[in-house]
Parts: structure tokens; C-alpha cells; sequence
């Protein structure tokens, strides 16, 4: 005999309906008569929810519907935990504020030590617990578990039996088998373990079905903002696109009327390599060649560069514009100072010739034609 090595400590345990729940995180058990363990043909090639899909097929087939389970084992699993669903709902209702600690539900059976060829039979006050190693364990009435536990001990020996709790008419059911009474006395090698997290996946207070669905839920939620996102961006990327093609056919078909004018005004044989250059190198040319010839000046040029000198020399009386032709009638006091006007409109550019003259009481009054000077 040994003692077993210390391990980590097991997670507090409450029974469901048995005062107030522990202060820290705990496991609510649940009486394992209300969720036994149901063994399932399944093929071997099924895996995660398709699994669950055909055993929940089977189970419905054979107690009905209004049933639910909680597989126990790896993923090639055949057992799983098997309860109504209001009596779930009632063992979630039933933790309260607490569900927030509650690190999951169980059957009661799943709370005691596993390991194999051991067997851990607790007789209680109302039902006897039995774990048949780490697949397997019942609970029940003190009548109908002896039963049970004795048709097991037809198919199977366990190695020792962990006696807990007193139940004298187990003694005639167990036999000549190796009992013991206290964990430190098991055989050595037999490493037990509580609270696996094989265990704890046997969890009924959480519904993995309904967590996907309102994972999926939240996840459309999420993704429908973003696809509208995605897309819009696309359709703004598609716009942009095609109007940047447009751009580009406008600057080719620009480009190409330019580069026709070019050759038709301009530079018409020899290749043209850049087109600003050669351009502004032609007009050049030319301007040098031909002179540079100024345009004749319009009446409003002739009027703006005459009147700062009729405005200084003269008192205008009227300006007459008619075919082109520009003419301002002045008053000045004497010819000396007509002449002198006219002398420096020529100095501004302007060409003046008094085409009728006269002497009134405020002076000499003239009408001036205006021309551009050669």
C-alpha cells in the first residue's frame, strides 16, 4: 500500500438543492438517477456535431423527444449524459446569482475518484453513487443500484472497490472482492483522479448547440457591416477605375489633337520627341525670323493710353466711337496747348488729328481723331 502523491486540489463541489453554494468557483452536481449514462452505436467515421446530430437521432428514437445529451470521452466517444430538458433548465435556474462561479453541472457519479480497475461505490442516505473507472457510473435507489452494481460485477472485475459510506447489503453484493475504505490504501500504481476535464465536458449548464449558434449569430452581425464595408469599397474602387480611364482617353485623344496641330502649324516632318520644347523653339524661330509685328491698338486701348494725357492737358467734352474710328472733342485755352496735346499723345503711343477746330468763349475746342501711331 501507498499513499498517492499529492496532486492538484480538486474544484468544491455542491450538490444541487443543498444549502447555499460555495463562496469561490465550484462544480453543482445534479443526481445522477436524473442524468444517467446511455451507451450509442455510432460509426467511427463520424466526428463533432454530426456525431452528437445521430446520437440525439437515436436517443429520440428511444425515450422520445424533450431529451438532450453531454458526450463523455474523446472524440470517438459512445457514452454521453442523458437528462431532460427542463430539468436542466431547472439546474440552471437553480444556481442564482452563483452561475457566474459555477465551473459547470454534473452528474454526481462524475465527482468521484476514477481510475482504472478501480470501482468507487457511496452509499447514501436516499441512493447509492457507483463509478465503474473513467467511462462509466450510475446512481440510483439503494435497491435498483445493487442490482445494477451486481450485474456489472458479471461482466466485468474491478481490480479494488473504494468503500464509501455504510450499506451492509453491499457486502453480500461485492463479495470476496478487494475492498478498502480509504484512498491512501489503494494499490500502488492506481493514480485517481477527480474532475477530469473528460468530466467537466459532461457539463449541463452550458448548451455547446446553442453557444455556436450564438457565435454565428454574432459573427453575421459582425460580417454583414463588413461584407456592406467591402463592397462599397469595391464599388467606389470600380468608380474610380472607370473614371480614371476616362481621364486617360481624354489626355490620348488631347494629345492627339495637339500633336495634329503641331504637325499641321507648326512642325510638319522630323520626329517629335518632346513636344514642349520643339514647340516653344519654333515659335521662337519665327518670332525671330519674321520680326515681331504688334497688333493694332482697339478704341478701349487707344482711350486707356490717351486719357491720362487729355485728362492732364485738356477739358474733355465728348467721346464718339463709330466704325472702328475713335474721336474726343476737348477744350483747351489756346492752339499752343492743342498742339502741345497732341505732341504728347504722340509720346504715348497714340497718333492725334484735329479734324475740326473752332474758337468759343472758353477757348479753342477741337475734335481730336485717335489711331494708333506707326
Amino acid at each position: 500500500m501507498r499513499k498517492p502523491s499529492p496532486s492538484a486540489s480538486p474544484p468544491a463541489t455542491w450538490r444541487i438543492g443543498d444549502g447555499s453554494p460555495p463562496a469561490g468557483p465550484f462544480v453543482a452536481l445534479v443526481p445522477g438517477a436524473d442524468a444517467p449514462l446511455l451507451t450509442f452505436s455510432l460509426p467511427a467515421t463520424l466526428k463533432g456535431p454530426a456525431r452528437e446530430d445521430v446520437a440525439r437521432r437515436q436517443l429520440r428514437d428511444r425515450l422520445g423527444a424533450g431529451l438532450d445529451l453531454r458526450p463523455l470521452g474523446p472524440e470517438g466517444w459512445t457514452r454521453a449524459a442523458v437528462a431532460h430538458r427542463a430539468d436542466i433548465l431547472r439546474w440552471r435556474g437553480a444556481l442564482g446569482p452563483a452561475a457566474a462561479r459555477c465551473r459547470g453541472i454534473v452528474p454526481e457519479y462524475l465527482a468521484l475518484p476514477a481510475a482504472p480497475g478501480l470501482w468507487v461505490v457511496q452509499a447514501g442516505r436516499d441512493d447509492i453513487v457507483v463509478r465503474l473507472g473513467p467511462d462509466d457510473g450510475f446512481a440510483a435507489e439503494p435497491a435498483l443500484a445493487r442490482e445494477m452494481l451486481r450485474q456489472a460485477l458479471a461482466t466485468a472485475a474491478p481490480r479494488v472497490v473504494l468503500r464509501l459510506g455504510e450499506d451492509a447489503a453491499l457486502d453480500a453484493v461485492l463479495g470476496d472482492r478487494p475492498q478498502i475504505r480509504r484512498l491512501e490504501d489503494l494499490p500502488e500504481g492506481m493514480q485517481p483522479d477527480r474532475m477530469t476535464a473528460a468530466n467537466l465536458a459532461v457539463d449541463f449548464a452550458r448548451d455547446p448547440r446553442a453557444d455556436a449558434a450564438g457565435i454565428e449569430t454574432r459573427l453575421r452581425r459582425v460580417l454583414w457591416p463588413a461584407a456592406l464595408v467591402v463592397l462599397g469599397a469595391l464599388g467606389w474602387a470600380g468608380a474610380q477605375t472607370l473614371a480614371i480611364r476616362h481621364d486617360h482617353a481624354q489626355a490620348r485623344a488631347i494629345t492627339a489633337q495637339t500633336l495634329a496641330a503641331v504637325r499641321r502649324d507648326l512642325l510638319p516632318s522630323g520626329p517629335i520627341l518632346d513636344l514642349q520644347v520643339q514647340v516653344t523653339r519654333e515659335i521662337d524661330r519665327r518670332a525671330l525670323a519674321g520680326g515681331a509685328q504688334a497688333a493694332p491698338l482697339g478704341p478701349l486701348d487707344l482711350l486707356r493710353q490717351a486719357a491720362p494725357v487729355l485728362a492732364d492737358h485738356a477739358q474733355i467734352g465728348g467721346i464718339t466711337l463709330a466704325n472702328g474710328a475713335l474721336d474726343v472733342d476737348v477744350i483747351l485755352p489756346d492752339f499752343r496747348a492743342l498742339d502741345a496735346v497732341i505732341a504728347a499723345l504722340a509720346e504715348v503711343g497714340v497718333q492725334a488729328t484735329a479734324s475740326r477746330t473752332g474758337i468759343d468763349d472758353s477757348g479753342v475746342a477741337a475734335t481730336l481723331a485717335l489711331e494708333g501711331a506707326p
